[in-house]
């Protein structure tokens, strides 16, 4: 009888394990990585870390046909109070700290996600009101040729080594890839990252305008160009790290942590680089309220000797409404000269040489339809931002950033060069950078020292409606325009902002506008009148922020 009892109790117990699901939860962090010089106090916010979804919305437009986001509709969303590292986010901009402190202390003790693999998608529903500040995991398809079979080990003379080269002839054709992504987004704009690639961000969209501001490639296809000999032309912004070009760790995975405060929600990538031990973590912060992305780069040397490096962030954009960019496209850098990186242009001096900026022997090199060859152009002055504008969609962005610590501003732009060598159709796209390192060149390269980091902040973020960039600081850019019967006027805010323009003629005031400005509210404006001698202030809270004579 006992026999019988334990029998059926063994079966019940069967019945009972078969019939419970299981849901994988988000890794906890083993601690919140932060920066020597820009701490993070922990938030004690109790509000929900991300709204309670109804409905599945679609995250990927009609007309793209090359990826599908996936939403599995059985399960709680991922972002759970308890799955995010919590902290205030900054008060001011940060500044670079150098410290003697180990730095590895920035980073998680424990990673939240293996190093060699990307992080398995959680069953996920995507936030109901896309609207509101959201952070979520899904995954997104991408076609791509099989690149990661061909990879061979590199030899130890090689200057990439233990980096892997690439057999191209044992590249396969391209097929569907199915990666993790993470979709971070407010009311103004979404990004989607991307950790097995790089940890970068795969797009960037103005949700106000609709417009995909970053390239899209519709295929991952290996090149001939980069250090290694070999890279990726996926799009996006991507970090370039630990040397110039794009550097070498940007094509694996990289760790990562989901993080959250009371008004703001935000990623944290990192990796260590093979060769010397340096790392990076990039922090992601996006606000309630506010169009810009506020971009954090943190490298440490957790190593015994200084160590030289280079650090590039490489945005490839598009701003237009192809996947390409448009005749109408302008660069606006403020520097009174350029330094060529290299060109394919022969009317030009070569590498290191300066040209005046913008305009050269009679071209404007500000008109991206001047750029017939390929050519980089550093710039020699650091002044903190600079931007580009498609004037015929009336869309563009803005880059801010600590000039005294990561001075570097690069445009490349590909000129006559085979959209074959990187993709499989037409798109093109121009790369827009910004560096720790003021050129590519090695008298640039920067020492780390032993246990030493640097960290800063920057702001990018979207513009449009106002006709194109004249002047722009880390929350307003402005245009002043002549328009042969007038000057046209405009100004966008990333977030809601209280400014005065006041517009003069040879020294006349004509008029004043107190624009309700915001990510939302462009300001545009034309004022008729005859003549030159235009001149615009902008000014905020009694300041005289800028003077524009166009």
């Amino acid at each position: 009888m006992n026999l019988l009892r334990c029998l059926w109790n063994l079966l019940l117990l069967v019945i009972l394990l078969s019939s419970t699901g299981c849901t994988k939860p988000l890794p906890l962090p083993a601690s919140t990585p932060t920066s020597s010089a820009t701490p993070l106090d922990q938030a004690t916010a109790t509000m929900p870390l991300a709204p309670t979804p109804t409905a599945t919305p679609p995250l990927v437009d009609d007309d793209c046909d090359f990826c599908a986001m996936k939403h599995a509709t059985l399960a709680p969303p991922t972002i759970r109070p308890t799955s995010l590292s919590t902290t205030d986010a900054p008060t001011a901009l940060p500044t670079a700290v150098s410290t003697t402190e180990p730095a590895a202390t920035a980073f998680p003790a424990t990673p939240t996600t293996p190093a060699t693999a990307a992080p398995p998608p959680e069953p996920t529903a995507a936030p109901a009101d896309t609207s509101a500040l959201a952070l979520w995991e899904t995954e997104i398809t991408l076609q791509s040729y099989g690149w990661e079979n061909a990879l061979v080990p590199s030899t130890p003379e090689k200057p990439y080594y233990p980096y892997p080269e690439l057999n191209f002839d044992a590249v396969s054709p391209p097929a569907p890839r199915t990666y993790a992504a993470i979709v971070l987004e407010n009311a103004y704009t979404r990004f989607i990252v991307v950790p097995a690639l790089g940890g970068r961000i795969l797009r960037w969209e103005d949700k106000v305008t609709g417009r995909r501001l970053t390239y899209t490639n519709p295929v991952l296809k290996p090149t001939h160009w980069g250090y290694r000999g070999w890279w990726l032309a996926t799009g996006g912004l991507e970090w370039a790290f630990p040397v110039n070009e794009h550097g070498l760790n940007e094509y694996r995975p990289w760790q990562y942590e989901l993080l959250g405060g009371a008004e703001w929600r935000g990623i944290r990538v990192w990796d260590t680089d093979d060769r010397t031990g340096l790392r990076i973590a990039i922090t992601l912060q996006l606000h309630a309220g506010e169009s810009a992305l506020s971009i954090t780069p943190q490298l440490s040397n957790p190593t015994a000797t200084a160590q030289p490096l280079q650090f590039w962030i490489n945005a490839m954009l598009t701003l237009s409404d192809s996947n390409a960019p448009s005749a109408n496209l302008r660069f606006w850098v403020p520097t009174a000269n350029m330094m060529v990186h290299s060109t394919g242009d022969g009317s030009l001096p070569g590498p290191r040489s300066l040209i005046s900026w913008p305009i050269y022997a009679g071209r404007d090199f500000g008109r991206y339809a001047e750029w017939h060859n390929y050519l980089g152009l550093f710039a020699t002055e650091a002044r903190g931002v600079a931007g580009a504008y498609d004037t015929g969609v009336d869309q563009g962005i803005v880059r801010t950033y600590p000039p005294g610590i990561a001075p570097g501003v690069k445009i490349f732009v590909l000129g006559n060069l085979p959209a074959t060598l990187y993709t499989d159709d037409g798109s093109r796209y121009f790369e827009f950078w910004g560096g720790y390192n003021r050129t590519f060149f090695p008298e640039d390269d920067r020492v780390l020292p032993a246990g030493g980091s640097v960290s800063w902040n920057e702001r990018w973020y979207p513009v449009h409606g106002i006709g194109g960039l004249d002047w722009a600081n880390a929350e307003v850019a402005v245009a002043c325009q002549p328009t042969g019967d007038g000057v046209a006027v405009g100004a966008y805010a990333s977030r809601e902002v209280d400014i005065s323009l006041v517009l003069w003629q040879d020294g006349e005031l004509i008029t004043e506008w107190l624009p309700p400005l915001g990510p939302g509210t462009p300001f545009h404006q034309h004022q008729a009148g005859a003549g030159s001698g235009w001149a615009l202030q902008v000014w905020q809270q009694g300041e005289l922020l800028a003077e524009i004579i166009p």
